[in-house]
């Protein structure tokens, strides 16, 4: 009889267990759960990391810079289905050995599983530079955006340990500079505890009233060659440090 109760309460604790790891797992954030997407249907996500492995193994990179299409729609290798700003990239950031890895619509998730899958290992870089976060201001509050970032610049120190992180604030977008601006914030603070570099480029394309002066965009979000050649420099800068 002894034995039975024994069992009943091992597995009474076995269930209980169970669901308390499930209840857990569900409310782990989004940003922090790594996962591939298929969002932008310009060109194949999963064909563009296998591209990016191969390119970093034939011609491995001196600099990095990871995000979404803000990145990726600019220029460089490899190449893009839309390009915005080549002669931006090609005056400044390629004679640095940048390596574009923007990625259309990837959220913060999304490039923690690209870490994790290969992009950033079989090579040493000298920076790398995290511009991610503004796909996830629709479906995540501020927390959860800053934990994201949290684990995801704890991904890219185990992979890259010798690598200079640069931090990117998220670059404002019309109809959300308040919030971006209060977010950044919080974002330096993170880079102060995580020991990286926070940077903040966003920050020249806003006007005196501190909204976005349309003139540097193509839609309010994605910079136009203008607003690129404008970037291009002051990113340049942080990576000769």
């Amino acid at each position: 009889m002894k034995m039975q109760m024994y069992t009943m309460i091992l597995k009474l604790q076995f269930i209980l267990l169970f669901f308390l790891a499930g209840n857990l797992l569900l409310a782990q954030p989004s940003t922090t759960v790594p996962v591939v997407q298929n969002r932008d249907k310009l060109y194949d996500w999963q064909q563009r990391h296998e591209a990016i492995l191969a390119l970093n193994k034939e011609n491995p990179p001196r600099n990095v810079i990871m995000g979404n299409s803000i990145i990726h729609y600019w220029a460089g290798l490899p190449k893009a289905p839309v390009v915005r700003g080549a002669d931006s990239w090609t005056g400044y950031l390629e004679p640095l050995g940048l390596r574009n890895m923007g990625f259309g619509w990837d959220k913060i998730e999304n490039v923690l599983w690209r870490v994790q899958n290969g992009e950033l290992d079989g090579y040493t870089a000298k920076h790398v530079v995290l511009m991610i976060g503004t796909n996830n201001l629709g479906d995540n509050n501020d927390k959860e955006i800053i934990e994201g970032l949290a684990v995801l610049v704890k991904a890219v120190r185990q992979h890259q340990p010798a690598a200079k992180i640069l931090l990117a604030g998220i670059l404002p977008r019309r109809r959300q500079e308040d919030r971006i601006a209060g977010l950044n914030k919080a974002i330096k603070k993170l880079a102060r505890k995580k020991h990286v570099v926070f940077i903040n480029p966003g920050r020249i394309f806003l006007n005196k009233q501190s909204k976005i002066d349309e003139q540097w965009f193509v839609d309010g979000l994605h910079p136009n060659a203008a607003g690129y050649q404008k970037l291009a420099p002051l990113l340049a800068r942080h990576l000769k440090d």
